[in-house]
């Protein structure tokens, strides 16, 4: 019987499709002179108690930026706002691709701008 459950496992496993999404928040570095939380991961963690059934706990780095080594990525290219959405590039696909919130956010915004304009 045990043998039959380990067995089925494995023959499934290939099937679980996993996929990792994380999106952070605030990572507009305006000022590094303020002590503000940013580049924030927000989890939801759901609970079993139906009183309160999830909740939302917020991991944010208190270092700058500045203090750490971080290289400039040169290999890939920049796009701006117009450029994506000359591609027809969504909010929604730029949320799958993990880009940071406060990024979605500014492009639906300049999306919504040029809707109005056009």
């Amino acid at each position: 019987m045990l043998l039959e459950k380990i067995l089925m496992v494995f023959l499934l496993l290939p099937f679980v499709n996993l996929q990792l999404q994380i999106n952070f928040y605030q990572t507009n570095w305006i000022n590094e002179d303020h002590d503000f939380e940013h580049d924030c991961l927000n989890i939801v963690s759901y609970t079993r108690d139906q009183s309160n059934d999830r909740q939302m706990m917020s991991y944010c780095m208190s270092e700058w930026p500045s203090k750490f080594a971080i290289q400039d990525n040169n290999f890939d290219k920049k796009l701006t706002f117009f450029e994506l959405s000359q591609q027809h590039v969504t909010s929604e696909q730029l949320y799958l691709w993990s880009a940071p919130i406060d990024l979605i956010e500014q492009y639906q915004y300049y999306l919504n701008r040029q809707s109005y304009f056009d």
